[in-house]
């Protein structure tokens, strides 16, 4: 094996190479390996100060200086021709190394044949990157690059690489054999920078060398730093290039893609991450249709994402399987399990005893195979159950009718009429359903409500072992709330705000109903930030689908004198309200649900009954249009949910467990592998273009003519995905 310089041409970013060459200098063996830098004529003063301070205290540091600028591609030429005899560690200057990582490329390097380049793993490497593939991601579970780099070291070894189209530059091993036969980086082509390392790799596989991208090494990428300023506009160009030269490159790029034989290698060091923290460890159950159950699942993940690791598991094919997926700081990562509950049940638990999860929560159970609700007694821990619905009542999560309106407390016909929305299975009671239920509600450690309404309304069902009754953590994102401010002005039309994927049961055709009878006067708008069940009338201006993320910007935006919540069911939380009440918007909500406890006493916020007439609509809205401001709501007499819970009581029930993913743990579980979070299907982007379409106004005539429930199961023969996650 020769020896190696690694190379790193500088520019710019003085903290960013600082870094880079304390941890390249500290982890490289003098005895066949130095450094080799190269100013390219920066700009800072300090940057230059650096590198000769640097080179003037280390004999193991090689200093060139460009006399003037070059640009990135003659800069690196330059490093890489100092020594003919060498092999060639090109990395930038925005990147970090720890532990053996170049005895490792070196080795591997030498042990597959006609091996020209290697590109180890990395946060920010595009087709090398890791957790998430092809994605700029931060350092998994807030870890040190040692910690994650030596998981690497043990799950594989040097034998552990895959054959790519191309290296990726920030960090790639080239042999000096390989350079002599296909020489350095084409300057005339590609000038200042961009594509060079990807053409050098296809005429390196042209002349029968490979490129390898190597699973047993890991190292920190920031990105953008080094010669950032002058990447964008020459990466269209550089991409021409690349397409004229080698015609199938991009076709290469994309079934290597397609194909990702990485993802075995990403997911057995994710899962061996996760496994070596000693944390507590949550597995979360829950539906897959997204809304608030999911957003609290992410809720809680970014919470605690200092303290605690967190999975979740997902129906896939309906009552029979399920998808494991890791979150990151809140974010489920991207590849993840697939296990069959039925055939894959004891492989499931074992898995999960081997990351070490020590408690189980149950969000929904739509979806779910039953036998996933003796979970906890097989990993031997205990389980929580959070009510988000009514869907363990009766099968119906809103206690809604057929046409989508509240059947109303202590109705005779209460569990018909509920079926009457949502059939319960064939041969199946409402008795006998609750009887189904029991298990998984009384074996409970503890039952979570979102509110006090849920909590009552609930256990007039079920009897409940230990009830916690918490607002979800969201609520102390901004305590104390502002004090909402009027600021409608008459003449100046009032401005209405609705938030969300707007139901029948969440009152779509309530809002329609009441903006038809007031938009001509001109004296009211109706505003939509969201999307409806279907396309709603020119009476309503509809802003549509919006990311979690960006909600207090868009609401400040539109810039509404009140948030309405014309809800036709007893909500057991409502996100949306919270939005209202941190951005501190008079509300007008519903006397079900909710909303009554969490507007108590608060001003401008008003109460109405929730089937209130349009007429009752429309007189409360002209009075505010005409300059009449909300009063206060009235107290509510019961006591005010535990603020407190989320802050200790929660994870206090968590024992941290000691575990291990065992190297070559991967190899059993590969017929399991998928991606966690799937891209849309062809059938979904087809229901996509069809919801898009249905939103004309014409169309959306034709479409109002088709009864609700055939459009339902139109949409189910399409997807089981909510349409929030097809649309946005």
């Amino acid at each position: 094996m020769r020896s190696v310089d690694v190379v790193v041409p500088v520019y710019t970013g003085v903290e960013e190479t600082r870094r880079c060459l304390a941890t390249a200098l500290a982890t490289i063996d003098p005895e066949w390996a130095r450094l080799v830098l190269v100013n390219d004529g920066s700009p800072d003063p300090a940057i230059t100060e650096l590198l000769r301070d640097f080179s003037a205290r280390h004999a193991a540091v090689v200093l060139l200086e460009n006399p003037e600028n070059l640009g990135f591609v003659a800069t690196a030429n330059r490093g890489m021709q100092h020594d003919v005899e060498r092999d060639v560690l090109l990395l930038n200057s925005d990147v970090e190394v720890a532990n053996d990582w170049l005895h490792r490329l070196r080795e591997a390097a030498y042990q597959h044949p006609r091996a020209g380049s290697l590109t180890p793993f990395a946060n920010n490497a595009t087709i090398c990157s890791f957790p998430n593939f092809c994605k700029d991601n931060a350092l998994p579970f807030k870890l040190d690059l040692a910690t994650i780099d030596r998981v690497f070291a043990e799950q594989y070894t040097s034998a552990d690489a895959f054959e790519v189209p191309t290296g990726v530059g920030c960090c790639m091993y080239l042999r000096r054999d390989c350079l002599h036969e296909v020489g350095y980086f084409d300057v005339e082509t590609f000038g200042r920078g961009y594509g060079e390392e990807n053409d050098w790799c296809q005429r390196a596989k042209r002349a029968g060398w490979r490129n390898l991208h190597l699973a047993n090494c890991f190292v920190y990428h920031k990105g953008g730093v080094s010669f950032a300023e002058e990447q964008t506009p020459r990466v269209a160009k550089a991409m021409a290039l690349l397409d004229a030269r080698y015609p199938r490159y991009h076709a290469d790029i994309q079934a290597y893609v397609a194909s990702d034989p990485a993802r075995t290698a990403r997911t057995g060091a994710l899962l061996a991450l996760f496994a070596a923290q000693q944390r507590p460890k949550v597995v979360c159950l829950s539906h897959k249709l997204g809304g608030g159950a999911q957003q609290h699942v992410d809720e809680l993940a970014a919470l605690y994402a200092d303290e605690a690791l967190f999975v979740q598991l997902t129906p896939a094919l309906e009552g029979q399987s399920v998808t494991l997926s890791v979150f990151d700081a809140g974010v489920r990562l991207a590849d993840g399990l697939h296990f069959s509950v039925e055939a894959e049940f004891d492989a499931l638990v074992a898995l999960l005893r081997d990351l070490g999860i020590g408690h189980v929560h149950f969000h929904h159970t739509m979806g779910l195979h039953p036998r996933l609700w003796v979970l906890a007694e097989a990993l031997g821990c205990r389980h929580d159950l959070t009510v988000h619905d009514y869907y363990l009542i009766n099968g119906n999560p809103t206690l809604t009718d057929v046409d989508a309106r509240f059947v109303g407390d202590g109705s005779s016909d209460f569990d018909a009429r509920c079926a009457g929305h949502y059939p319960l299975p064939e041969g199946v009671s409402a008795q006998e359903w609750r009887a189904g239920q029991s298990l998984l509600i009384e074996q409970a450690a503890r039952v979570i409500f979102p509110s006090a309404d849920c909590a009552a309304r609930f256990q007039a069902f079920f009897s409940v072992r230990e009830a916690v009754v918490a607002w979800h953590p969201d609520f102390l994102a901004s305590q104390p709330y502002p004090q909402p401010v009027w600021r409608h002005v008459p003449p100046r039309p009032l401005k209405v705000l609705v938030v969300g994927a707007i139901s029948r049961e969440k009152g779509a055709d309530v809002l329609e109903a009441v903006a038809d009878e007031l938009v001509a006067s001109g004296r009211v708008e109706f505003h939509l930030l969201g999307y409806a069940y279907r396309a709603l009338g020119k009476s309503v201006i509809t802003h549509g689908p919006y990311a979690n993320a960006d909600a207090w910007r868009l609401i400040e935006g539109i810039a509404p004198d009140v948030v309405w919540f014309p809800a036709q069911w007893p909500e057991t939380y409502s996100y949306t309200l919270s939005l209202a009440l941190h951005l501190g918007l008079p509300v007008v909500v519903p006397d079900i649900g909710a909303f009554v406890e969490r507007v108590s006493g608060r001003p401008l916020s008003v109460i109405m009954p929730w089937n209130s007439a349009t007429a009752q609509w429309r007189e409360l809205w002209q009075a505010f249009a005409a300059g009449e401001q909300p009063g206060t709501a009235p107290l509510w007499p019961v006591e005010t949910p535990d603020a407190a819970f989320y802050q200790g009581a929660y994870l206090a029930a968590v024992t941290p467990r000691s575990a291990a993913f065992a190297p070559g743990r991967i190899a059993s579980l590969v017929g399991n592998l998928h991606a966690g979070v799937a891209q849309l299907s062809r059938s979904e982007r087809l229901l996509g273009f069809i919801w898009r379409l249905s939103r004309h106004p014409l169309v959306a005539r034709l479409v109002s003519w088709v009864p609700f429930r055939v459009q339902q199961a139109i949409k189910r023969r399409f997807s089981a995905r909510p349409m929030h996650d097809i649309v946005r």
